[in-house]
């Protein structure tokens, strides 16, 4: 059983009854792409908590005056920064190993340099002819 099979526990008429929403504008929801159930082999529609979460927060925005394609948008929109986001962390990361990676080999540089560099005294060194 799946993750997202075993959060997906509710039928759509408990969802609707969670949700304050008639299950036809769950349906409108789903057919516009702002929300997509788990769905059985059989094709029965399940819903998770967050499923019904977010229906909720799409309800709130249509009830603000905001369209459905407008709240498309704010979703993929907030999905893109999700995931610029989490690019961030891991460049972060990246970055942060290679200046330890950098430092390290700085170290074993200078390390080095002791066994090769041959200091000179300041003494003038004198010919004679």
């Amino acid at each position: 059983m799946s993750s997202e099979e075993s959060n997906a526990i509710y039928f759509i008429s408990v969802a609707s009854t969670l949700s304050g929403i008639h299950q036809q504008t769950i349906r409108t929801y789903e057919e516009k792409g702002l929300i997509k159930p788990f769905r059985t082999g059989g094709g029965t529609r399940r819903y998770s908590q967050e499923d019904i979460d977010k229906l909720i927060q799409i309800q709130n925005l249509s009830q603000r005056g905001i369209n459905l394609d407008g709240i498309k948008i704010i979703y993929e929109m907030r999905d893109k920064i999700e995931e610029l986001q989490e690019k961030i962390i891991s460049l972060e990361n990246e970055i942060s190993s290679e200046k330890i990676d950098s430092k390290n080999k700085a170290k074993e540089i200078h390390k080095s340099y002791k066994n090769e560099i041959v200091k000179k005294n300041n003494q003038t060194i004198r010919k004679t002819f």
